[in-house]
């Protein structure tokens, strides 16, 4: 499926979907005999209570912000990003203070910095991977949200090959991250066939280029304007 459109938006969701209802989700039970073990579930928890998550490049490619709307329903969290500079694998990882506020932010530097305060910052930035650790209340699991991610400029697919975007050439200067996004911005009557993915920008301007889906099943396309979803065909795809 390929959907060539220019974007005037800033950040959105765009969305893979197919007709059926959607998918209920379960809780495991616990046997109260059993005693109590912390499981982990990778990317078990249900789409509907997911967080909406966003990493947004910084103008001098030296950090970028991570945003989270949604995480407050969470009793602790913390987030773990990897990326590749070159071919060296760097990383960073950080806790969130509870309770946590309902839009959650913090800056990541891409390179590290001494006690004295002289800071070496990353160059020839690819890809990466995003994990956010979530537990809830009353619930002996830990759920961990994998994703990826990558800076547009040094890498235009995605690691498993789904979603591939080649900029035009206007666009193709700008400072984008492209990233699975865990969560919704606003909950969605469809099937999700795919991770929702988001576009990041240092800037207001127009997004323009040819984006590429690989994935079977899909019967409909729609982004996100910040206020509902737009079906793809609606805007003369």
């Amino acid at each position: 499926m390929k959907i060539q459109h220019i974007l005037p938006v800033f950040i959105f969701a765009l969305l893979l979907a197919g007709c059926g209802a959607k998918k209920n989700s379960t809780t495991p039970a616990t046997d109260k005999n059993q005693p109590l073990i912390t499981k982990l579930l990778v990317n078990e928890l249900a789409l509907s209570e997911r967080p909406f998550t966003v990493l947004v490049p910084h103008a001098t490619n030296r950090l970028f912000t991570f945003v989270t709307i949604g995480a407050d329903k969470a009793q602790s969290a913390s987030i773990d990003v990897e990326y590749q500079s070159g071919d060296l694998l760097k990383g960073a990882r950080a806790s969130i203070d509870s309770p946590i506020a309902s839009t959650f932010i913090k800056a990541i530097i891409l390179g590290s910095c001494s006690t004295g305060g002289k800071c070496t910052f990353d160059k020839d930035l690819k890809s990466g991977t995003e994990k956010l650790k979530l537990t809830f209340p009353g619930q002996d699991v830990t759920h961990i949200l994998k994703g990826d991610f990558v800076f547009l400029t040094g890498q235009k697919n995605m690691p498993d090959g789904k979603v591939i975007f080649e900029p035009s050439k206007l666009t193709a200067k700008e400072n984008l991250i492209m990233l699975n996004s865990f969560g919704l911005p606003k909950p969605s009557e469809k099937e999700i066939l795919l991770y929702p993915v988001v576009f990041s920008s240092t800037n207001d301007k127009v997004i323009s280029g040819t984006l590429t889906f690989n994935q079977a099943g899909v019967v409909s396309a729609a982004i996100y304007d910040g206020q509902s979803y737009l079906s793809i065909k609606n805007l003369g795809q």
